[in-house]
């Protein structure tokens, strides 16, 4: 059995594809984890190979119900509020906890869903090079539904009833994958594609500006950019949607990473409002909302989600739909 794996990811696109070859999932506003299960036992990793394990202690049992069989799969864990929808500000209260009482604790509080879609290997065997929806009926005859796993239902045909669903539900969006395709571990691949409902990305921390009055000592917005090619281009800037807590964290996380130079390429203008800019290396990854990018190539109304502590800042891209 493979000791590491990195997720195949999807392409954006601007529409659903067409035709019978594809089949369609619910979006899921979590953090992706590929699950090693081996003698009985569960060992979770993140899209950037961290072993994420002891943070979320109440999916061990998943090993349990699958005694006598050695698998990889492949998922997102995700936090639903109270009305049933992902929320990945939720799943950030308990990300950033180590200590293994407060763990304990926030399992109580706050549970989590392992949501399973997809099946890589399977007792010896690698299934990565089976079609999509071969490796999809397997997943579904081995796990059967937890009290903190699933394995949501996967619509072949057209997608259009589940994406008038997703936008019904203020779900993130809908994801097609071709029926056919292997599972290409590590790439971004155009057989599977995500189509948003609501508009959010990663991006990285290259600065911050101080908040004003009482706040000049503080974080007032967090200076954004992507990565094109070794250059890390400025995005804009966010300065809502931080709790107080939160905004402390950020500080304590950004304080090492202080630099004498801005990283973006080419610097913001003058007009961007960062002359008493912070400069800090980038990278520290986080998750923004926005509604659309200006012609200047900026966020408009941007609005922060969370820090994403299991992406690899040189991994972010500003994301072009495919037609």
């Amino acid at each position: 059995m493979p000791r590491a794996i990195r997720p195949m990811k999807a392409v954006l696109a601007a529409h659903l594809p067409e035709g019978e070859g594809w089949s369609f999932e619910i979006k899921w506003d979590g953090i992706r984890a590929i699950g090693f299960i081996e003698a009985g036992s569960l060992r979770l990793q993140s899209s950037n190979l961290h072993d994420i394990t002891p943070r979320f202690p109440e999916l061990a049992s998943l090993a349990t119900e699958l005694a006598g069989h050695d698998t990889i799969v492949d998922g997102e864990i995700v936090a639903f509020n109270r009305f049933g929808v992902p929320d990945f500000g939720l799943l950030q209260r308990r990300i950033h906890i180590s200590n293994e009482h407060a763990i304990a604790d926030w399992v109580q509080r706050l549970p989590i869903v392992y949501v399973l879609f997809d099946l890589l290997w399977l007792d010896g065997n690698d299934l990565t090079q089976l079609p999509y929806e071969n490796r999809r009926s397997l997943l579904e005859e081995l796990i059967q539904p937890g009290s903190n796993w699933q394995v949501p239902p996967a619509h072949p045909g057209n997608g259009r009833e589940l994406l008038d669903l997703a936008t019904a539900r203020s779900l993130e969006g809908v994801v097609a994958k071709r029926r056919e395709s292997p599972y290409e571990p590590g790439r971004r691949s155009p057989a599977w594609r995500k189509i948003k409902v609501r508009r959010q990305q990663e991006f990285v921390v290259g600065g911050w500006i101080p908040g004003r009055g009482g706040h000049a000592n503080h974080i007032g917005s967090l200076l954004l950019g992507y990565f094109d090619g070794p250059h890390l281009r400025f995005a804009g800037k966010v300065g809502t949607g931080f709790t107080r807590a939160e905004l402390e964290r950020l500080a304590r996380v950004l304080a090492p990473l202080e630099s004498a130079d801005c990283p973006f390429e080419p610097p913001p203008s003058p007009q961007a409002s960062v002359r008493a800019a912070h400069w800090v290396r980038p990278e520290l990854v986080v998750q923004v909302a926005y509604s659309e990018w200006s012609h200047e190539g900026h966020l408009r109304h941007p609005s922060y989600l969370g820090q994403r502590y299991d992406k690899d800042a040189r991994e972010v891209m500003r994301e072009e739909p495919v037609v």
